[in-house]
């Protein structure tokens, strides 16, 4: 197995360049800088340099607020999302190379209450969600041999502002942070590329499983949900934030374009044609936030490891087992119950159990 990886320094490619060096896995990571995907003869030319066995598509625009108020940033979403995957289909098909292909849960409308399926009629509401749509359809018509991956928001200690803008937030007003009331299965980047090892190693086995396919953590959450999860394991390691949490005042607001009410995704058909099971989003969280809290130096001396190979490129290897790659975990079931229990206490009116806990929460070391 031999890879050609575009969009190496998206944060799932960076994820995914850790997990094939850990694999001992050949590939060859490209940046926009190294290969303009708009001339077509440039692409040909790299590919045919390269010579993969896969090509992997993880290049990805993801601004969602500035690719819909800016005409630059939205032209620029529809040159990676669409025209880009375009190019690299055209030249897979040429060369007879599997493509796979990063997509989102926002080709769908956020309508629908149960978690999105592969066949659901999808109705993208924002520029991000078209552009990615209209790469997945330009790539079926392009490219015969082809897997689009389908996930819903990705993280990573890569891309931790979100992480990081919630804290501050919290703390410059004292408990009470604001909101988008939607639902969605936020998902580690590091469980993301294991997928896509995953996969790429039944590929290599020439599986006939082309088509697409749905990816995201275990148990979809309300964003107040998950907001509450990151605030509790970040207070553990920030006393400040610790003497907050009995305040705590999570206002939800209404669901506003680009962002839509449902983005989760059903992750059956992936089970079943590949074995791979759903992990809980749990340690990933807990790495972002020691990551942010520089409580495990190793990791981020892992982070430096990635960042220095992006330079190298090239690695040469054996490629794992398809098994290991596609083994998962469960959730923890008590962990589920406790993020529950504890959701209470976004209400701005607290009635006696949640003062109660709120005590307990003050008085926690």
């Amino acid at each position: 197995m031999k890879l050609l990886i575009f969009g190496a320094n998206s944060q799932l490619g960076r994820e995914l360049i850790r997990l094939l060096d850990d694999a001992q896995v050949e590939f060859t990571a490209l940046d926009p800088e190294d290969v303009d995907v708009l001339k077509p003869k440039d692409v040909m030319k790299a590919v045919s340099r390269i010579n993969p066995t896969q090509l992997i598509n993880v290049s990805t625009y993801s601004n969602l607020q500035k690719a819909e108020i800016d005409p630059d940033a939205a032209k620029m979403c529809d040159l990676i999302n669409t025209e880009g995957v375009a190019a690299l289909a055209r030249v897979c098909n040429q060369l007879s190379i599997p493509m796979l292909h990063h997509s989102s849960s926002y080709v769908f409308d956020g309508q629908k209450k149960e978690t999105y399926e592969e066949d659901d009629e999808t109705n993208p509401q924002c520029s991000y969600g078209r552009s990615k749509w209209y790469g997945e359809r330009t790539l079926r018509e392009e490219a015969d041999k082809h897997i689009i991956l389908r996930t819903d928001w990705l993280f990573s200690g890569h891309r931790d502002n979100y992480f990081r803008a919630l804290i501050n937030s919290c703390k410059e007003n004292a408990g009470k942070i604001s909101v988008v009331d939607n639902r969605f299965s936020p998902t580690y980047a590091a469980d993301a590329a294991r997928v896509i090892l995953g996969i790429i190693n039944q590929v290599d086995c020439h599986a006939e499983v082309w088509g697409t396919y749905h990816y995201n953590a275990l148990q979809p959450v309300n964003q107040d949900q998950f907001v509450l999860h990151v605030l509790e394991e970040a207070a553990e390691l920030d006393k400040e934030l610790e003497t907050l949490m009995p305040a705590l005042d999570i206002q939800l607001l209404p669901v506003e374009s680009p962002y839509i009410r449902n983005s989760a995704l059903n992750c059956g058909k992936i089970m079943s044609t590949f074995g791979i099971k759903q992990r809980s989003r749990g340690d990933g969280v807990t790495g972002v936030l020691e990551g942010i809290y520089g409580v495990k130096k190793a990791e981020n001396e892992s982070s430096t490891s990635v960042r220095a190979g992006l330079k190298k490129r090239t690695r040469t290897g054996k490629a794992a087992s398809s098994k290991d790659a596609a083994n998962g975990t469960d959730i923890n079931p008590n962990a589920t119950q406790k993020v529950k229990a504890k959701r209470k206490k976004t209400s701005p009116k607290k009635n006696p159990q949640q003062k109660q806990r709120a005590k307990k929460a003050a008085t926690r070391k």
